[in-house]
C-alpha cells in the first residue's frame, strides 16, 4: 500500500515554465490598459512589470510576487488601485483592469509552453506505481487545462482546478476541499509539490502529509520556502521512492 495515495502539483514554475507566459501576459495587460483608452495612465510599463513582481529588467519572476502566487483576480485588484491613486474611480478601474486581463488572457490562447525538465518522466513513474495525480493552480482552470493538453500530459491527471472554482485560491485551503469532495482525495494521505509558499501554506492549511518546493539550482537565494516540508531543486524518478511504501 502506497504511503502517499495523492500528489497535488502547482502548475506555473512547478510543471510548466514561468517566466515567459507570465511576463508576456502581464505585458499584454499593461498595452491592453493603455491602448484606446479615455485615461491616461501615469506609470509606465517597466514600473507596472516592477509593482506585480517582474525583475531582472523584466527577464524573471520575482516568486513571491503577486504575479508569481496571485490568481488573475489578483492582479486585476492590484491595477485597479494603482488606477485609483491616480484618481480613476474604482468602479471604472476594476472594469478597466478586467478588461485589460480578459484581453491579455485571450491573447495568449495559442502561446506555445514550456516544461520543466524532468516533469514527463516523473508524471509517468509516479502513474505507473498507482499514485493519482492533480493539478490546482492559481491560473484558470480552462486555460491550466489548455496548457496541459498542449504539453501532451493532460491525461495524466485525474482533475485540474483553477482559482475559478473556489472564493479563495491559495494559501486559502478552500480548492483542497474542493478536490476532496469531487474527486475523494484524502489529504492526509496527499503531497503538494509547489515552486511558491503560498502552495507550501496551502497544504499545511489544508492538512496534507507534507509539501515539496521545489527551486531551481540556479535561482537564489532559496529562503523563500519557509514552510516546505522538503526542496528540491530538479525532478528525477529517485522522487517516487520518498511516495512508494517499500514492501
Amino acid at each position: 500500500m502506497n504511503q502517499v495515495e495523492w500528489i497535488i502539483f502547482d502548475k506555473d514554475g512547478t510543471i510548466i515554465e514561468m517566466d515567459s507566459l507570465w511576463i508576456a501576459w502581464a505585458t499584454n495587460f499593461y498595452l491592453n490598459l493603455t491602448e484606446n483608452s479615455d485615461f491616461e495612465v501615469g506609470f509606465t510599463l517597466q514600473e507596472f512589470l516592477k509593482n506585480i513582481g517582474v525583475k531582472d529588467n523584466g527577464r524573471s519572476i520575482d516568486p513571491t510576487s503577486p504575479l508569481a502566487i496571485g490568481s488573475i483576480q489578483e492582479a486585476e485588484t492590484i491595477v485597479a488601485y494603482l488606477l485609483y491613486q491616480e484618481g480613476i474611480a474604482w468602479s471604472k478601474g476594476v472594469t478597466k483592469a478586467r478588461s485589460a486581463a480578459s484581453l491579455a488572457t485571450t491573447q495568449q490562447e495559442h502561446v506555445t509552453v514550456k516544461e520543466l525538465p524532468g516533469i514527463r518522466r516523473l508524471l509517468m513513474a509516479l502513474n505507473n506505481n498507482g499514485i493519482k495525480l492533480g493539478v490546482i493552480t492559481a491560473d484558470l482552470t480552462a486555460r491550466a487545462e489548455n496548457h496541459l493538453k498542449q504539453l501532451g500530459i493532460l491525461e495524466q491527471f485525474e482533475f485540474v482546478l483553477g482559482s475559478d472554482q473556489a472564493v479563495y485560491s491559495k494559501p486559502f485551503p478552500d480548492l483542497a476541499y474542493v478536490a476532496r469532495e469531487r474527486y475523494h482525495v484524502p489529504l492526509e494521505r496527499t503531497v503538494m509539490i509547489g515552486d511558491s509558499n503560498a502552495d507550501m501554506l496551502f497544504a499545511k492549511n489544508a492538512g496534507m502529509q507534507f509539501s515539496i518546493g521545489i527551486i531551481p539550482k540556479e535561482v537564489y537565494p532559496k529562503d523563500y520556502l519557509p514552510d516546505a516540508t522538503k526542496i528540491i531543486e530538479s525532478y528525477d524518478e529517485s522522487l517516487v521512492a520518498m511516495f512508494v511504501k517499500k514492501e
